[in-house]
């Protein structure tokens, strides 16, 4: 069975956004949440799906790097499936799709589509959304010009707060064990893809900076120092 070439860039893999500002300034994540990118109340996503009609073995074996996409857009449910299999709780006490040192659980997950950035909030799977224009043309920009990323109907940004692991285990321990989770969850997603039918690929050449100022539509602007 030949995987379909249909819509999505799965996972624009970033271990953590920084805000290219001083170092006393919040993170790029929390750049991304400042009052400039402000979102709508979470809301919950359909039910995500824990059958499906390919193994896992199958999935391992159609998964291919993808770069040519149809312009379709996804629907709401199959972007919150992907984004289950990245960071999905699979567990009644709270346990992810996607191993996690110390179960810290450091990582954010974005989904990016013409109109709308969606922050994934695993407990409850649920999401907070955010209207747009198109930031894909920004998220190109930072991937150093990849076509691809500037194509996708969906772009997958996997963003970190390294702080909640290094809490645990040092700063450079933490780190080290931020970036191996990056590959587990992106991993996920694109297995997940492969699962659906879908095109994807992974993308590692990016300017975190540049991701996390798309992704806080203030791309030149620095936040305020904190007190």
């Amino acid at each position: 069975n030949q995987m379909k070439r249909r819509e999505l860039l799965s996972a624009l893999a970033a271990a953590a956004l920084v805000s290219g500002c001083a170092s006393q300034e919040p993170s790029g994540l929390e750049r991304v949440k400042t009052p400039t990118a402000r979102y709508g109340p979470p809301v919950p996503l359909p039910s995500p799906a824990t059958l499906g009609a390919t193994s896992v073995e199958q999935a391992i074996a159609r998964r291919r790097s993808m770069r040519a996409f149809r312009p379709d857009p996804l629907p709401i449910a199959t972007i919150g499936q992907l984004l289950w299999a990245g960071q999905g709780v699979t567990s009644p006490d709270g346990k992810r799709a996607a191993p996690s040192a110390g179960a810290t659980y450091p990582l954010e997950l974005y989904a990016v589509t013409p109109a709308l950035v969606i922050h994934y909030l695993p407990d409850g799977h649920r999401a907070e959304t955010r209207a747009v224009s198109d930031l894909r043309p920004g998220l190109k920009a930072a991937a150093v010009g990849q076509s691809s990323v500037g194509a996708a109907p969906v772009v997958i940004v996997v963003a970190a707060v390294p702080s909640r692991t290094s809490a645990r285990y040092g700063a450079a321990q933490g780190e080290e064990f931020v970036q191996i989770e990056v590959g587990h969850a992106a991993q996920n997603i694109l297995l997940q893809a492969a699962a659906l039918g879908l095109a994807a690929v992974p993308v590692g050449s990016l300017n975190p900076a540049g991701v996390a100022a798309t992704l806080a539509s203030s791309p030149r602007a620095c936040p305020p120092a904190r007190p």
